[in-house]
C-alpha cells in the first residue's frame, strides 16, 4: 500500500470496504493510490480545483501503475453526479472551507453518503456547521502528525438539526480515554485558558470572557467524566 501519513491512514482507516469514494482536494492522489492498491475502495474518483495538484496525481497515478483513477478539475463536488460515489472524502482543508463545499452541494443531504471529514483547521466550525444542517458526527479521532494534532470526523446525514451545547464544538466525539484524543483535547483547554486569562479583568471585553469561561469548565468537565 503507499505510504500515507498518519492523517491520511486515519481517513483510509474509515473507509468501508467496497466503497464508491470521491476525494476532493486529492492534491498527490497518495489517498486515490493507497485505496485501490490495497482493494479496499471499488473506485476512486480524484478531484481538485487546479490543474497543477491534478498533475501532481496523474504523475503519481502513473508511477504507481494505476489508471482506474479519475481525475476532474473541479470546485468542491460541482464536477461529480450524486450516483457515482457513496463515500465522500474531504482532508487537508480548513473547516470552513469544508462547510462551504458541503452547503453548495444540495443532494449530499442524503444519508447513502459516508462523509470522512479531516479539517486542519477550525474544527470547531466544522461541528457547528454539521450540527446545524442536520448531519450527525458519528465517530471522531484525534491524529497526531508532524508534531500536530488534527481531527478525522465521519459523519451522515441524519435529516434533524442537532441542538448540541457549545462546549460539544470544541470536543465533538472525541474519547479522553485514548491517549491522543486527550493531547487533542488538554490543547483546545489550554488555548481557551489563555483567551480566559487574556480577557480577564477585560470589561469591555467581559461578555467574551464570561462565554469562555463558561467552555472551559464545561471542557474541563467533560475531560473529566469521561
Amino acid at each position: 500500500m503507499n505510504r500515507l501519513n498518519n492523517r491520511l491512514k486515519t481517513v483510509f482507516d474509515l473507509i468501508n470496504d467496497g466503497a464508491h469514494v470521491v476525494d476532493i482536494g486529492t492534491d498527490h492522489a497518495f489517498l486515490p493510490i493507497a485505496l485501490i492498491k490495497s482493494g479496499k475502495a471499488k473506485n476512486v474518483i480524484a478531484c481538485d480545483i487546479s490543474e497543477k495538484p491534478l498533475e501532481n496525481a496523474r504523475k503519481n497515478l502513473e508511477r504507481a501503475n494505476i489508471s482506474s483513477v479519475e481525475l476532474r478539475l473541479c470546485d468542491g463536488l460541482c464536477g461529480v453526479l450524486q450516483n457515482e460515489f457513496d463515500t465522500l472524502v474531504i482532508a487537508g482543508m480548513g473547516g470552513e472551507v469544508i462547510s462551504g463545499i458541503l452547503k453548495r452541494c444540495d443532494y449530499i443531504k442524503n444519508d447513502a453518503y459516508s462523509l470522512i471529514l479531516q479539517p486542519m483547521t477550525a474544527a470547531d466550525y466544522l461541528r457547528k456547521f454539521l450540527s446545524e444542517n442536520g448531519f450527525e458526527i458519528e465517530k471522531e479521532i484525534a491524529v497526531e502528525d508532524n508534531s500536530k494534532l488534527y481531527t478525522v470526523i465521519s459523519a451522515r446525514f441524519c435529516g434533524k438539526e442537532l441542538n448540541k451545547p457549545d462546549a460539544f464544538y470544541i470536543h465533538g466525539k472525541l474519547n479522553p480515554k485514548k491517549p491522543t484524543d486527550l493531547l487533542y483535547l488538554k490543547k483546545q483547554q489550554r488555548i481557551l485558558q489563555n483567551c480566559v486569562n487574556d480577557l480577564e479583568g477585560n470589561d469591555q471585553m467581559k461578555e467574551t470572557y464570561l462565554k469562555n469561561s463558561k467552555l472551559l469548565d464545561e471542557l474541563t468537565h467533560y475531560i473529566e467524566v469521561n
